[in-house]
């Protein structure tokens, strides 16, 4: 028996990789058990096991497609059970777990390290424990000020009382920060209710920006901060703190995509007619800015809403799924091929254009490394046949239109959450497709893929070369 339970123990947790996979699947698995249970469930409420796995699965990866109304369906206890699901998820297992680890003072050593190292999109373990540290207060500080912002708002305003006004902010902020696009809002309406609120809208935008822009972002600029307030210590001769290249890659990238998302939304709804002449159209210049800014930025991963996405041109709809496809930066709450990869992805092939070997930055005189380039056109292909095979099943079981299937795929692996309201009456083999696009997209294909082969082999053989003709 035991020789049993230590093959399964080497088959399941024997790589970094594999324990780090099948951590995620047993909280998925978990999550969806204790929702599913009685004691979760408002009184008269139904939710079949495959519901509760979804749900589960869309908290952990932070997507927030749901089959079933959470406001309707879990009572307080099966919302807490949700809420935690969700913030696991958004600040990652594994970082999660680190924490704790500290905050018990356990030693957190090689293999651990390497776990936190590949949880979190990192090249190096240097520093790892600081940044954990680091991000955890970040996350928490940010999320309690925003609470009580929410909460000011919601209950001075009389929209709630006082228990509802805390348990709404509470919730929400979370999910906005973590952009898992769960609500418990009456009528099931994400952030309609909201549309005219702007200070709650912009609040929310900024938790979705800075849930979405990384960790690592927030942890330099947090050091640019803290570096600010030693400045009188230090003296004149001190070096100047510099961000990290990748830092201001993820920053500019993150709102240079959101600004020009909205302004390509606007001109399309502009000339297609569409959100503007809708039941849903803007009361008021204001109100529209809001709208599209908010839509743009959503799209990207944080699933909330402040108008349906049906109310959008066909047109526009393309594009989202592209928005969502590209998704946020990487080492944050969101999912997507990632806006950098794409980006390294389009040098490559410049660089190739220019007859180089090599990506260049000119600017930083710097080159990407090649297992980075490699990995990103692995990335973008990987992704591209996944999405294509889940799109292609799911037409051949589904009676409904291509373009709703594409849009709740796509939605799936990008941890976004949009939807063009389908979700509820797929069949339970699409519900299990998605459960996997929506484990694939938080994971990350790396990942997936390198799963039997978690290091990099070194290769004693030398094998003569072939050339093919491609293209």
């Amino acid at each position: 028996m035991k020789n049993v339970w230590l093959s399964i123990k080497k088959t399941l947790f024997g790589s970094m990789i594999r324990g780090f996979v099948v951590s995620y699947l047993l909280v998925t698995l978990v999550g969806g058990t204790l929702l599913w249970a009685p004691f979760s469930l408002q009184a008269g409420a139904d939710l079949a096991f495959i519901d509760a796995l979804f749900v589960a699965a869309s908290a952990i990866s932070t997507t927030g497609l749901s089959p079933v109304v959470v406001g309707q369906t879990l009572n307080w206890i099966g919302e807490i059970i949700l809420i935690i699901i969700i913030q696991f998820g958004g600040i990652g297992l594994i970082m999660a777990l680190a924490a704790f680890w500290r905050w018990t003072k356990q030693d957190i050593g090689f293999n651990r390290r390497n776990m936190i190292m590949v949880d979190q999109n990192q090249v190096s373990r240097e520093g790892i424990v600081r940044f954990i540290k680091r991000v955890t207060r970040i996350i928490f500080i940010t999320e309690g000020i925003a609470i009580v912002f929410f909460f000011s708002i919601l209950y001075f305003s009389g929209t709630f009382g006082i228990v509802d006004a805390f348990w709404q902010s509470l919730f929400t902020v979370v999910s906005l920060f973590t952009n898992a696009g769960f609500d418990i809002a009456p009528g099931a309406d994400s952030m309609f209710m909201y549309r005219s609120s702007y200070g709650i809208l912009s609040i929310s935008m900024t938790l979705m920006f800075l849930g979405a822009v990384g960790f690592w972002p927030l942890y330099d600029i947090s050091q640019f901060v803290i570096e600010k307030f030693k400045k009188e210590k230090k003296s004149s001769t001190d070096d100047k703190f510099r961000f990290q290249v990748f830092t201001k890659w993820y920053v500019f990238l993150h709102l240079g995509v959101w600004i020009l998302g909205a302004v390509i939304i606007a001109l399309i709804e502009w000339t297609q007619g569409g959100f503007f002449t809708s039941e849903f159209a803007p009361d008021g210049f204001l109100q529209g800015v809001f709208d599209l800014l908010f839509m743009s930025l959503t799209t990207r991963n944080a699933g909330f809403s402040t108008v349906p996405v049906e109310s959008f041109s066909q047109a526009s709809q393309l594009f989202m799924t592209f928005l969502m496809f590209l998704g946020s930066s990487p080492n944050s709450a969101g999912g997507g091929i990632r806006a950098i990869t794409l980006m390294i992805v389009l040098l490559k092939f410049y660089s190739v254009a220019r007859g180089r070997s090599k990506v260049v930055l000119k600017k930083r005189k710097v080159t990407v490394k090649d297992e980075t380039v490699n990995n990103s056109m692995i990335v973008v292909t990987a992704a591209g046949l996944l999405l294509g095979l889940t799109i292609l099943l799911l037409a051949l079981v589904e009676p409904l239109p291509l373009r709703a299937l594409a849009f709740e795929v796509i939605s799936a692996f990008g941890t976004t959450g949009l939807s063009l309201g389908i979700t509820s009456s797929l069949s339970t083999f699409s519900k299990l497709m998605l459960i996997g696009t929506m484990f694939i997209g938080r994971v990350g294909l790396i990942a997936l893929i390198t799963i039997a082969k978690p290091t990099t082999l070194q290769s004693t053989v030398e094998y003569p070369e072939v050339d093919v003709i491609v293209g």
